[in-house]
């Protein structure tokens, strides 16, 4: 599940329900997503119904506007054009699903799958089928591709960063190596495109030359959130077989927003948590610093998050809610809350209550024997 904004229009994705909302006109557009052109359908994963699992499934506008992508846990890459009114360009089958789809500065779209490989697929070229960039030996978090196009950066479960040339990807050019734990998130830092900026497992922000893999700055972060949420966190992992003792909550998501040209701002929300933490980074490389900015807690865990025109959108299961940058800190937009009342209508009928996380995939599972662990995957590849 997703949502994605430009303009006046909102995506947002729930399970195989696509909604398009207009907040100047106020219209909806339902759009049906089409079947797959490969019958084949992954229905479990980890012993469970696929259909059930949400964070697979994501909607993004190009940046331009042109395009909007839609990725679903089947396998599945939908990419529509917004100037001939949300026309279905291309469906085509991906070779594993999705773990983070983006969109590149020239409309093209990058995809990272739970196998460890990246694939490109061209937006001028619809009929064409993915070209593999390349390939890790674990699960790919993350993915981006530098705006002068010259780097793709992918991040795995394995606490591993990667620059590799773009899109000759098998020249690799760094690694950035020092996070404990699995990476969710890596971006580019607005006002310093030559820095990169990473989080996930270990309860850090990590702040990179990213040509060279040399750390510029770690920011610990972890004391500032509730001990509650751990244990919400582990009785969820507990819940899923996984006996993971954890000690930091994982990141979530990771944006960032350029203030000026000195100046980004980072929000970060975490799992099983209601809490955003906002970072204020300013200078350059040879004089970098990051400071913690403000914590607001809203009442559910945010599903999504996103900067548009300094504000930040936060998606729950139940609304969105809007916060406006105000020098210092993220106040609630009065005005544009009051605005979307009519969207957030609309986002009670189309989530679907079912879903669940994907939050166990990111820990690995423990085994006591090579036996237990044969019998496992004997019992996933028979279903």
């Amino acid at each position: 599940m997703s949502f994605s904004i430009y303009d006046s229009n909102v995506i947002l994705c729930s399970g195989d329900n696509v909604l398009v909302y207009n907040l100047e006109s106020k219209t909806k557009n339902v759009i049906t997503l089409p079947k797959l052109v490969a019958e084949k359908e992954i229905k479990a994963h980890n012993r469970e119904d696929i259909e059930s699992f949400h964070t697979l499934t994501s909607v993004a506008f190009s940046d331009d506007g042109q395009y909007f992508l839609v990725c679903t846990n089947r396998k599945q890459l939908c990419l529509y054009s917004t100037r001939d009114g949300f026309k279905l360009v291309s469906n085509r089958t991906m070779p594993r699903a999705a773990s983070r789809v983006r969109f590149h500065s020239n409309n093209d779209v990058v995809v990272a799958d739970k196998s460890g490989d990246a694939y490109l697929f061209s937006s001028s070229r619809p009929d064409e089928a993915g070209q593999l960039l390349l390939g890790h030996l674990s699960m790919l978090l993350d993915i981006l591709v530098t705006d002068d196009q010259k780097y793709v950066i992918t991040a795995d479960r394995d606490e591993k960063i990667r620059v590799s040339m773009f899109p000759n990807s098998y020249n690799i050019l760094s690694y950035c190596l020092g996070h404990k734990n699995f990476v969710t998130n890596i971006a580019i830092v607005p006002h310093d495109k030559d820095i990169l900026v990473s989080s996930g497992g270990d309860g850090t922000l990590m702040f990179w030359d990213f040509k060279t893999g040399r750390e510029i700055l770690r920011v610990y972060f972890h004391e500032k959130l509730s001990q509650n949420d751990l244990l919400k966190l582990n009785q969820t992992l507990k819940e899923n077989d996984l006996e993971e003792d954890v000690t930091v909550s994982p990141v979530k998501q990771l944006k960032v927003m350029q203030v000026n040209n000195s100046t980004s701002v980072v929000a970060v929300t975490f799992y099983c948590s209601s809490a955003i933490l906002f970072y204020n980074i300013s200078n350059k490389q040879d004089n970098l610093k990051v400071e913690y900015l403000d914590l607001i807690s809203i009442d559910k865990e945010p599903l999504e998050c996103q900067f548009y025109k300094d504000h930040l959108w936060i998606l729950t299961d139940s609304k969105i809610e809007i916060y406006k940058f105000d020098i210092t800190k993220f106040v609630i937009d009065a005005t544009l809350n009051t605005e979307i009342k009519e969207l957030n209508g609309q986002w009670k009928k189309l989530y679907n209550t079912s879903l669940k996380t994907l939050l166990p995939v990111l820990y690995k599972r423990k085994f006591d024997s090579v036996q237990e662990y044969q019998e496992r995957k004997k019992i996933r590849l028979i279903k």
